[in-house]
């Protein structure tokens, strides 16, 4: 039997997976896809927010957990070897309604002690020198960052498996049921697996899981698809921050991203759908990206490129992320609705379920 079972393969559940096969080596990550971290881990901007992006107001765990995995961040992308890039991220103001915002942020930004200072349009000029005129300010953002999040999964979960605990992909989990001393959870491919405790992180599929164990599901996932297009490597440098125009109070707007390969990806809208299986790249999602960046940035090269696509985030009614102890059965841990900032909340989400699960549970052993 195992002691724990983490049921989801994206940055979330790989984090948790690490931090746990630390000290605890009888663990199994499942994952339904042949790879790991291809749904919504793959499929979003990258980026490493300032938890200047992302206050309270926008959810308490989001907010903490941002600044937590902000800070933590700095350091474990050059501890891991991760590809990212330290370029920081400025907040553009197009009128004076939009200095009034920055100025807004600004003073949270000092009352929660995060790095961040106004830089005039002739500061901005000097590195991004393709912002529009309407841009008349900006809120420099100097911990914002992007990563590889794809070999991020990938270096994660290869350390977790030298450090004795099993990744397996392709094993899509259809039937759990619940026992005296745990769970018994069968995969798609006929396989089985019993174990203490599950936690189930497994994205848009969240509420679908928790309805193999729960009478009553705590939420429900509703996905928002956002879309992107992608600029070639060639284009490299022409953007150098990440810009941001002034968030609004459901989303933070359409960016341009730097990414470390030299790409930049523009995006990304942030549409309702009904559909948790296919995201659609639409003519009218690629026209909203271009009228927004637009206002912000002239030149953009549209005609070049290389790639649209588009993602699901799982997101819920509740602005904020779900992680609690399921009420019915206390050794089923749900962390759901873990859309933005998840990739940068996600190495502080990890520290806090394994405290949850070691607080709960002393039965569960150190194996080194």
């Amino acid at each position: 039997m195992k002691d724990v079972l983490i049921i989801g393969g994206g940055v979330i559940c790989t984090f948790i997976a690490y931090e746990l096969s630390k000290t605890h080596a009888n663990i199994v990550l499942l994952e339904k896809e042949r790879q790991l971290g291809q749904v919504q881990t793959k499929h979003n901007s990258a980026l490493i927010h300032s938890p200047v992006m992302v206050p309270p107001s926008k959810g308490v765990l989001k907010a903490r957990f941002a600044k937590e995995g902000n800070e933590m961040y700095q350091s474990l992308v050059e501890t891991l070897h991760i590809p990212h890039l330290k370029n920081g991220a400025y907040v553009l103001a197009l009128d004076e309604d939009d200095m009034n915002e920055l100025n807004d942020m600004l003073k949270e930004a000092k009352q929660r002690k995060i790095p961040a200072h106004f830089v005039s349009i002739d500061v901005v000029k000097q590195t991004e020198k393709y912002v529009s005129n309407q841009v008349i300010g900006a809120l420099a953002l100097p911990t914002a960052m992007t990563a590889d999040t794809t070999v991020l999964c990938q270096t994660l979960a290869q350390k977790t498996k030298e450090h004795g605990a099993k990744v397996l992909t392709n094993r899509c989990v259809c039937d759990i049921h619940v026992a005296d001393d745990g769970f018994t959870v069968y995969t798609k491919d006929g396989s089985m697996i019993k174990t203490k405790q599950i936690i189930n992180a497994a994205g848009i599929h969240a509420d679908d899981i928790a309805a193999m164990v729960e009478t009553r599901v705590p939420y429900q996932i509703k996905p928002q698809k956002g879309e992107y297009m992608v600029l070639p490597a060639s284009h490299q440098g022409m953007i150098k921050h990440t810009l941001f125009p002034v968030p609004k109070q459901n989303t933070k707007g359409i960016l341009a991203i730097p990414q470390p390969d030299g790409t930049i990806r523009l995006g990304p809208t942030n549409t309702p759908q009904k559909s948790k299986n296919e995201a659609l790249v639409t003519s009218a999602g690629m026209a909203k990206i271009k009228t927004s960046l637009n206002q912000m940035i002239h030149h953009l090269p549209y005609d070049q490129v290389v790639q649209t696509y588009a993602g699901l985030r799982s997101s819920l009614d509740d602005d904020d992320f779900f992680i609690e102890r399921s009420k019915e059965y206390p050794n089923f841990i749900h962390v759901a609705g873990i859309d933005s900032p998840g990739v940068t909340a996600a190495p502080a989400i990890a520290k806090h379920v394994i405290n949850m699960l070691l607080n709960q549970n002393t039965a569960i052993k150190k194996t080194r």
